[in-house]
């Protein structure tokens, strides 16, 4: 997503999972982890407070060795979060709730943000609605958040995934695709929905300001690692809020630095920011909830899960208790 976003045959993902919690770092005495604590996302302007931490040192503050990498497909993240090659990573929460029901042991821990705008769909303007889409190739990334949203959109307008045309393409590069012409319909997220503007013959059909409820991210770590390393958990969400902190306070200069993680200038930059919503550590308390008075996160995963069984892509529904873990969040 402003800039977020082949699934794994279940068999497949229960033998890296296996693997990967057998070829972890053994248990010790603390529950503070000792190594490299390697994560990755998607290039969204959502994430901008991970960039932040990156590049300001914040990790450090807090004696926390981090290694980020861009990675691009989500697919590819989660099937390097079961192999034990990511202790965690940032996602949609529809994509966790789908490969959660897959049985990629991960779990959520605290929400990054919300798309009120962020994601779209982009069309030429020869397609005016989202009925003109029936019988259109749409370049899309199968499986990431992109898809999920299209087929939310289809849906609320009378219409199904069947009735378009699906071309696999990493959300980034549709969006690349779209803007040299390469393709007429496009699901992608920002910066791409803004860069979108340069092909005069295209338009955003629908976005997330229409459609406010359907994509919010979070963040999620290997099960096993929250078993073993609460407290590095604990100061690793520590960090995360202080650079929400830092960034309040140095709003010039963070947009700079958000704008180099995302290749954009900072005004383009601030102008993504103002199609979602950042969380701060009291509005993620109240997204999360308690495990006995459970937020909006909790619905987020349950309708997603069962979408995506109803599409035939999962065969069974991950609880959203098994998901979710809000003791961390509620423990700052």
């Amino acid at each position: 997503m402003f800039g977020k976003r082949s699934l794994l045959p279940l068999f497949i993902l229960v033998a890296l999972v296996l693997s990967a919690c057998g070829g972890s770092n053994n248990a010790a005495t603390s529950t503070k982890f000792s190594g490299t604590i390697h994560i990755a996302s998607s290039t969204w302007t959502g994430y901008a407070l991970i960039y932040l931490a990156n590049s300001k040192g914040i990790w450090k503050n807090h004696g926390l060795d981090v290694n980020f990498k861009d990675v691009e497909d989500p697919n590819d993240r989660f099937i390097a979060l079961a192999a034990g090659r990511l202790e965690g990573m940032a996602s949609t929460v529809d994509a966790f709730a789908r490969q959660q029901s897959n049985g990629v042991a991960a779990v959520e821990v605290f929400p990054i943000d919300a798309s009120v705008g962020g994601d779209g769909i982009l069309a030429a303007n020869s397609i005016a609605t989202v009925a003109d889409l029936k019988g259109k190739t749409v370049a899309v990334n199968q499986g990431s958040v992109s898809e999920w949203f299209l087929a939310q959109v289809l849906q609320k307008n009378g219409l199904s995934l069947k009735d378009v045309k699906e071309q696999n393409m990493k959300s980034g590069e549709a969006g690349a695709a779209f803007v040299a012409k390469r393709v007429d319909v496009a699901v992608t997220w920002e910066p791409w929905l803004t860069k979108a503007k340069a092909r005069t013959d295209g338009h955003i059909l629908v976005s997330s300001k229409e459609y406010p409820d359907l994509i919010m991210d979070s963040f999620a770590f290997r099960k096993d690692f929250v078993q073993k390393y609460p407290d590095t958990v604990k100061d690793f969400m520590k960090a995360y809020y202080d650079a929400f902190t830092w960034m309040q306070a140095n709003q010039t200069d963070a947009l700079k630095i958000i704008g180099d993680a995302v290749q954009e200038t900072p005004d383009d930059v601030k102008a993504d920011l103002s199609t979602m919503t950042l969380y701060d550590l009291a509005t993620g308390k109240q997204i999360i909830g308690t495990s006995s008075s459970h937020g909006k996160i909790y619905d987020n995963v349950k309708a997603a899960a069962e979408f995506w069984k109803g599409q035939g892509k999962v065969d069974t529904v991950v609880s959203p208790n098994d998901a979710v873990d809000p003791s961390f969040i509620n423990s700052l």
